[in-house]
């Protein structure tokens, strides 16, 4: 038995994409050198590893063995190399970083201070919903997540490592002329809120879920006027007085700093998750130690101000 593996990596792209033409074009080769070496580590390991229809690729049980090992295979090879680069003084690599967009944590300072120590480290970020984030890291096609520790099933937490970063703090966005008009010393409380215009972010994300049952605790409605997945967006919404914004107290402080807009705490809700940074146990490659040491450095503080 023969295979090698670029066929492995071509493979993993087509299991992936499930779907011949873009899978070539992420592994930019053609779709027919994409087919023929599909069919060459078919023949080589005596088996059909994918079914071919008009509309999609599906894997048969074989390939989807082989998809899990291809998978090992590929990171280890990934952690080699980057084991390799250290002989030379330099840790290099991809690293792959998912975050949830309302976490009460700023990684970009971490992620500073990453390139600062490691300048050949290739970091790619994505926001994820915190579902996604999770698939993600369970599919190994992400190496670290920022996410909300709540959802995950106990049988998960078997299968991940978490680095706590405290609990989750909301905030509300709103204009400067706006905050003066508020009474000094006052606490805001979604009591309060429910007869504001809000933005909010979407139904689908879990602060989003945090919040809603928050307000369904204190059995009041909230008048929201815009729901988004953007936090651009969200922003600007606040920007344009569609409605002020609740959010994540690190997210408020972050977009105060970065626009005209004053945030504000909102009273603390109870039952509203933790975050965290979570790994797999397993596949843990030295770009991924060297972030999470820088994690563990971290002087982080969760809490308001």
């Amino acid at each position: 038995m023969i295979m090698n593996i670029k066929q492995l990596h071509y493979f993993h792209e087509l299991a992936k994409h499930q779907h011949f033409a873009r899978a070539a074009k992420a592994c930019h080769i053609t779709q027919p050198t994409l087919s023929a070496s599909i069919t060459a580590l078919e023949k080589n390991l005596g088996t059909d590893l994918v079914v071919r229809t008009s509309q999609f690729v599906a894997l048969t049980e074989a390939g989807e063995l082989v998809r899990q090992y291809a998978e090992r295979m590929l990171l280890e090879q990934e952690a080699l190399k980057q084991e390799l680069a250290l002989f030379h003084g330099e840790l290099s690599g991809t690293l792959r970083i998912g975050i949830v967009p309302q976490s009460n944590v700023d990684i970009m300072p971490l992620i500073a201070r990453c390139k600062q120590r490691y300048p050949d480290i290739v970091i790619r970020l994505s926001v994820l919903s915190n579902e996604a984030l999770l698939s993600q890291l369970e599919l190994h096609q992400c190496d670290i997540g920022l996410g909300f520790d709540e959802p995950l099933t106990g049988a998960a937490r078997q299968t991940f490592h978490l680095y706590p970063q405290g609990h989750n703090q909301m905030a509300v966005l709103m204009n400067r002329d706006e905050a003066d008009q508020l009474l000094s010393g006052d606490e805001l409380t979604l009591t309060a809120l429910q007869q504001r215009p809000l933005v909010l972010p979407s139904r689908t994300m879990q602060f989003r879920k945090y919040l809603d049952r928050a307000a369904e605790r204190a059995g009041i409605r909230l008048d929201v006027v815009l729901e988004t997945d953007s936090l651009f967006h969200l922003v600007s919404a606040v920007r344009h007085r569609l409605g002020w914004a609740i959010v994540s107290a690190g997210l408020a402080r972050s977009a105060s700093k970065l626009s005209d807009l004053v945030c504000l705490p909102l009273a603390p809700q109870r039952d509203i998750g933790h975050t965290a940074f979570i790994t797999r146990q397993h596949s843990v490659t030295p770009v991924m130690r060297a972030f999470l040491e820088l994690v563990r450095e971290s002087e982080q503080i969760s809490t308001w101000g």
